[in-house]
């Protein structure tokens, strides 16, 4: 079970599917249908992208980020609300862990103010 946090409350959700290592959807417990399901951004770092990657070590990386990712959200996590949704709509999330996890094992960088890391080199 996922559990988040925001302004003291804590929201359980189930893990429905991680996209990559920075873009996971869940689904909100005793929330209404219209919006059960979150998708949400991790907040401080920059995974590689499934989506149109740039090269073929990207797309490698991007299905490693992705397993540690999903990996991680199965467990017992506690997740920081952040008070802002992102420039696509998903929640912002904290969670220290993954993100220390995940540059570790060189599947992600610190986020560059919004820009994409260059995972080709």
């Amino acid at each position: 079970m996922i559990s988040f946090t925001h302004a003291g409350v804590v929201y359980a959700a189930i893990l429905t599917g991680c996209y990559d290592g920075d873009t996971c959807t869940v689904r909100f417990v005793d929330f209404p249908p219209p919006v059960a399901e979150q998708r949400l951004r991790f907040d401080g770092f920059d995974a590689p992208e499934r989506s149109r990657p740039k090269c073929a070590l990207e797309k490698s990386l991007a299905a490693q980020a992705r397993q540690v990712t999903q990996g991680y959200m199965q467990g017992d996590v506690v997740l920081e609300i952040v008070d802002k949704r992102e420039k696509y709509g998903r929640m912002v999330v904290v969670a220290p862990e993954l993100k220390t996890r995940l540059i570790s094992k060189g599947l992600a960088h610190p986020s560059a103010n919004g820009r994409r890391a260059d995972w080709c080199g």
